[in-house]
């Protein structure tokens, strides 16, 4: 197999199996109604679970952000895989809740593990200018997952029952662990030209700090649209799983399409990815705002949720993809990925259990209408950069 095709075999496995992470965390958004109404947990339990997977994958990113500047990659992602896989499967089990949600903060570091080595194979395999390229396309293997997953465990649900929704996506992992392990032994991380830097020689650069802020504000929005998305359009509207799955499915698909539209859109900003943000959180704050006074069907709430997440999807991909690419000379794009994801999914787990309180004492609303507000504040300092 000459060089070129084995990259687009490695770009392959590894593209699935980052998607297969993301059937592993979708799995508890999809079963979301039926743990609450069998009983096995409660909205506030769930919001608690959100937080947790994101705070702890925020402290792994920022650690594992570091260790992938050095360590292998196939090492990383396997072991990753694996941890992710089993985790999944004892839920499945469903012990009692202290249980789950130790195994849940288990599965939250092992995906963790996974996004800077991804980055360092493609940033091994393809020049600097290739590798933004490749990776604007190996990012939309996160919308890929969300579909596949809303897909994926709402048959196994209503086919198999609730505990296969964990038992199958530990599988998946498991297999493709061992498929990345298999064919991208021989990558090792990309080494800079120039010194590499620390974690604390990075956060001394202030446009990193800037960068920072609306990353953590994006995450919000990014984290718990994939949380309460199926459970808001079950509340709302009342509607059973299997029509709701097909509501929220348009919303990574319209997710996938943005990510795709991504170069485009790079393009047209002049290939300034801030200027990318700023758009992105210019639709969020017009959905947002459109969520709290007009989403008078399950329709227009879909359409609202589908454009913010495109916009947060694009968002996502300047901050956490494109940007740290410009350490690739240092050998930082792992460590400022992680730095980036570990603000990102900060973000996220700080609100996800406050939005499970709002949401049980005031409804949906609240949660929309601060989406504008850390919209606005993210373009300011964006605007700074």
């Amino acid at each position: 197999m000459n060089t070129s095709n084995k990259n687009r075999l490695i770009f392959l496995i590894v593209y699935l199996a980052y998607c297969s992470i993301y059937i592993a965390r979708v799995n508890l958004s999809v079963a979301n109604p039926m743990l609450l109404s069998e009983n096995i947990m409660d909205a506030v339990q769930i919001g608690l679970l959100g937080s947790v997977f994101s705070v702890i994958y925020a402290g792994g990113r920022l650690l594992n952000g570091t260790l992938s500047d050095i360590k292998p990659p196939w090492l990383m992602i396997t072991v990753g895989l694996a941890a992710a896989g089993i985790s999944n499967i004892l839920i499945g089990f469903f012990p009692p809740f202290l249980g789950i949600f130790m195994l849940w903060a288990v599965n939250a570091y092992a995906q963790s593990m996974l996004w800077s080595s991804v980055l360092c194979i493609v940033s091994n395999m393809y020049d600097q200018r290739t590798a933004k390229k490749k990776t604007s396309l190996m990012v939309t293997s996160v919308a890929a997952g969300n579909i596949l997953g809303i897909l994926i465990n709402t048959w196994v649900i209503t086919e198999l029952g609730l505990t296969f929704a964990f038992v199958v996506p530990g599988a998946l992992t498991l297999v493709l662990g061992l498929a990345v392990m298999v064919t991208t032994r021989h990558i090792d991380p990309p080494h800079g030209e120039k010194r590499h830097l620390s974690i604390f020689g990075l956060l001394k650069e202030k446009q990193l700090r800037l960068m920072c802020i609306p990353a953590l504000m994006h995450g919000v929005m990014k984290e718990n649209i994939s949380l309460w998305m199926v459970v808001f359009i079950i509340d709302q509207f009342h509607i059973d799983l299997q029509v709701s799955a097909a509501f929220v499915l348009f919303i990574p698909a319209v997710g996938f399409v943005g990510r795709l539209l991504y170069p485009l859109c790079y393009k047209l900003c002049k290939e300034k990815e801030n200027r990318v943000s700023v758009f992105g959180f210019g639709i969020c704050i017009l959905c947002s705002v459109l969520l709290c006074f007009t989403a008078a069907s399950p329709i227009l709430a879909v359409l609202y949720l589908s454009l913010i997440y495109t916009a947060v999807s694009m968002i996502n991909t300047s901050m956490l993809s494109i940007y740290p690419i410009r350490y690739l000379d240092s050998g930082n794009v792992a460590s400022v990925s992680g730095i980036m994801d570990f603000a990102t999914y900060l973000g996220g787990g700080i609100s996800s259990v406050l939005y499970g309180l709002l949401i049980d004492g005031f409804g949906y609303v609240p949660m929309f209408a601060s989406w504008v507000i850390i919209s606005v504040v993210s373009i300011f300092f964006l605007k700074r950069d």
